[in-house]
């Protein structure tokens, strides 16, 4: 907590944690989670909006943290990050115990001021890159992404984007199950997948294998073919089953079959948004002509059936009248 700090880019991912852990007591999955306040003073502050928070703790008595939330700052941050060496000196601190950072918009500074981002990929609010790119020239600042990520490093331009990143947090703590209910709960319909708006030093398609990268955008292109196999997989990157399998998880984290499945639910979930093509027709389009295992695939990953997702989308969606 700091003077001019946005108070929902900090509120809003507490309040998504705490929903996951409301959902993870209802799987039997429960991780206890200790969320503080912390300030330089102990003293109510006073945030942007004229909200008064309290804070739990002074910097000084906080110990280590896993998850540090760093807020976005109202107007010009450099003055504030400027005034309190302390706090950046703390966050120094918190890096070198371990901790994974979430950083709103332009509190980015804090940590670009302790060095923590030098030579690392990072994103701010649209408005300041220029003056930050200037005042920081060793971060390579991402205007084009909506999120970076550097090893434990999290940034986002802006508060719509710490709720997109919020769901991927959660997945990390609480598992994919309680990520899709607290995305389902927090604007599912008008968000972007973390994976579709981030930009990391070992992205899914950053790595340096050449074979996997090319197999990975035919795969992007050709999903809607039904039979696609690994045999078909193997003979088209000229690798074995077993080293093809070996270096796609190595390149990408999933194996190639499941990097798949992820395309094709995530182009079907695109489709009931945005068209009113049927179930089985969109199953077709997505490479599934079973529209009935494609029904439990996408369930399985949403916890909701093709048809209740639209429904749940199309039902908060405002439209102008003509």
């Amino acid at each position: 907590m700091m003077e001019h700090m946005i108070t929902t880019s900090v509120a809003l991912p507490l309040e998504m944690l705490q929903a996951g852990l409301t959902y993870s007591r209802l799987d039997s999955s429960n991780k206890g989670i200790n969320i503080q306040f912390c300030a330089r003073e102990s003293r109510p502050l006073t945030a942007t909006g004229g909200l008064k928070l309290i804070p739990d703790l002074c910097f000084n008595e906080t110990g280590f943290g896993d998850l540090i939330l760093v807020p976005a700052l109202w107007r010009n941050p450099l003055p504030v990050v400027r005034k309190h060496p302390d706090i950046t000196q703390w966050l120094k601190e918190q890096h070198q115990q371990g901790a994974t950072f979430a950083v709103a918009g332009t509190g980015v500074v804090f940590l670009a001021e302790a060095g923590l981002l030098d030579h690392k990929p990072a994103a701010t609010h649209w408005f300041y890159v220029d003056k930050l790119q200037k005042n920081y020239p060793a971060i390579d600042f991402k205007p084009n992404h909506l999120i970076t990520r550097a090893e434990n490093i999290y940034c986002a331009g802006s508060v719509n984007s710490v709720a997109d990143l919020m769901v991927h947090l959660i997945g990390i703590v609480f598992g994919e199950s309680v990520a899709h209910k607290v995305e389902q709960q927090f604007s599912h319909e008008i968000r972007r997948a973390y994976k579709d708006t981030y930009f990391s030093d070992d992205h899914a398609t950053a790595h340096q294998d050449e074979a996997i990268v090319e197999l990975q955008a035919w795969l992007m292109d050709n999903f809607c073919l039904p039979e696609i196999n690994i045999d078909q997989l193997c003979q088209k990157s000229g690798l074995n089953s077993r080293t093809l399998s070996r270096r796609f998880k190595q390149a990408t984290g999933y194996s190639p079959l499941t990097f798949l499945k992820q395309i094709r639910l995530d182009q079907a979930r695109d489709l009931l948004k945005d068209s009113d093509l049927g179930i089985a027709e969109i199953a077709l389009q997505t490479g599934y002509p079973d529209s009935d295992y494609f029904s439990r695939l996408f369930k399985r990953q949403y916890q909701l059936t093709p048809t209740d997702f639209r429904r749940s989308v199309r039902g908060k969606l405002f439209y102008l009248n003509d």
